[in-house]
Formats: structure tokens, C-alpha cells, sequence
């Protein structure tokens, strides 16, 4: 993968406008000369960080732990889900 070119545009007036336009609108902006594309200009998207998750979060979540202990045959469930991937679960394709 070919990484992009850095070009510093802090002198360049006309460019620095169109740059801004993009930066405001959020839309990508095609550069062209004698009607002809060029380049475009897109902007950059913004990462969000990750939330944090509160007390309360991590609190229903350990609350969560073994909520399914003695609900679920655990030996069962794991001889059932075997069994199924034994089984052919699609027609067979013919040729």
C-alpha cells in the first residue's frame, strides 16, 4: 500500500480557502484545470475514542457472570453442538 504525500498548504492562499470549504462541508471537492479532473480533495474522518465504561457498566457486567450456572447442561450442550457439526446442514450440490 502506497502511503499518501504530506503537502504543507499554509502559504497558499486559494487552497488553503477551497481546503476549509471541504473541512466545513464534510463533502469531498474535485480539483480540475481546462475541465479536465484532476485530484480530490476529501476530508480527513475523524476517529472517536472509545467511552469508558462507568461503574455501573462494569457493575451489570460482573453482575451478568455465571447467570446461565445451572441453566444450561453444560456436557450436553457441548455433545449437541458436535453432533451438529457432523450433520450436513446443506443440500448436496451436483455438478
Amino acid at each position: 500500500m502506497r502511503s499518501e504525500a504530506h503537502v504543507e498548504i499554509t502559504d497558499h492562499s486559494d487552497l488553503l480557502r477551497v481546503v476549509e470549504e471541504v473541512r466545513r462541508s464534510g463533502q469531498p471537492c474535485i480539483l480540475s484545470r481546462d475541465h479536465e479532473p484532476i485530484a480530490v480533495i476529501s476530508p480527513v474522518r475523524r476517529t472517536t475514542r472509545a467511552r469508558q465504561p462507568s461503574e455501573a457498566d462494569l457493575a451489570a457486567t460482573y453482575s451478568a457472570a455465571g447467570g446461565w450456572k445451572d441453566v444450561v447442561d453444560v456436557a450436553r450442550f457441548k455433545r449437541e453442538n458436535r453432533r451438529q457439526k457432523r450433520v450436513a446442514g446443506r443440500p448436496p450440490v451436483e455438478l
